[in-house]
């Protein structure tokens, strides 16, 4: 557990109450403990904070607001990790389940800047410090989709299907945090009157066109996505009516031939030639003239 006392933005000059950031381990018992016992929270705060966050979303509850944010966890995969930030006039609590590092180096960064601090202003460094780790990934993924337009684009014979359907589940995975993360902090920007503490409107809408072009680049990139795999989707299936194509001329070419010998193969008596030793070769020669002839009528046709 860590506090520190800022001078609040409206009490710069000296003057007015500061303002208290708590900073907390959800993990650790004896932050836990100080939770429950002496945090001053009530029970509705506390069945929030106490539990590791789920989904981006605010909770008015009385006199504070109860905002828990996640990410994306690159070191496991899908997997989310968060906290839980209370919002009251004179304090904030910040519950960390996995981003006592990232928060922790805000929290450091700010001490060591002295600078007067508001609700609003903590709210949109630590909205920062969840997506500042990102951007390298969506440039990864942006740079990984233009490598798969140019192998798709040359019609190269490398098998990038599934690299497609790799960045899409990568694109969906990193929205399905963004999204929304972008629509609270776009809420609470344009409603500033909701966050207590006479909150500035400027640094959470500076938060929100941050993560608004953050979701609208995941959004062209996954647009991209469904245009490669479209575009994929096509060329297999012109490949498939170019064989398909190829085994109906060949069936073309031997169908007469096999309709003539199942005729003559009728084990039957009167069969033609039966006796006769030229017969063999006569029946060849008119199978080799039956190919030709279908083969000619194809070119004529010009199926090839």
């Amino acid at each position: 557990m860590k506090t520190h006392a800022f001078a609040s933005a409206a009490s710069a000059g000296g003057k007015g109450p500061a303002l208290e950031w708590i900073l907390l381990n959800g993990h650790d018992a004896s932050d836990r403990t100080w939770i429950e016992s002496t945090g001053g929270f009530n029970d509705a705060v506390k069945a929030i904070i106490t539990t590791a966050p789920r989904h981006n979303e605010h909770v008015h509850l009385e006199a504070a607001i109860v905002m828990s944010l996640i990410r994306k966890d690159d070191a496991a995969g899908d997997a989310a990790l968060g906290m839980h930030v209370v919002l009251e006039p004179q304090r904030i609590a910040t519950v960390c389940y996995g981003t006592e590092r990232l928060v922790g180096e805000v929290f450091e960064r700010e001490i060591a800047r002295g600078a007067p601090t508001s609700v609003s202003r903590v709210l949109s460094l630590l909205v920062g410090s969840l997506i500042k780790q990102l951007q390298p990934e969506l440039t990864h993924l942006d740079d990984t989709i233009d490598a798969l337009e140019d192998a798709a684009m040359r019609g190269s014979e490398e098998q990038i299907d599934d690299q497609v359907v790799v960045a899409g589940q990568q694109i969906l995975a990193l929205r399905r945090f963004l999204a929304p993360l972008n629509y609270e902090i776009n809420y609470l920007a344009f409603n500033p009157d909701e966050l207590p503490g006479g909150a500035e409107s400027r640094y959470l809408r500076r938060a929100a066109e941050a993560l608004t072009r953050l979701v609208s680049g995941l959004d062209a990139a996954h647009h991209r996505v469904l245009l490669l795999l479209n575009q994929l989707g096509n060329r297999d299936t012109s490949r498939l009516e170019k064989s398909m194509h190829k085994l109906t001329l060949i069936a073309t070419v031997f169908l007469p031939m096999g309709f003539v010998t199942g005729l003559l193969g009728i084990n039957v008596a009167g069969i033609p030639g039966t006796h006769d030793p030229y017969a063999f070769w006569l029946v060849c020669g008119m199978l080799i003239a039956l190919a030709i002839g279908a083969l000619l009528f194809i070119r004529w046709r010009r199926w090839m």
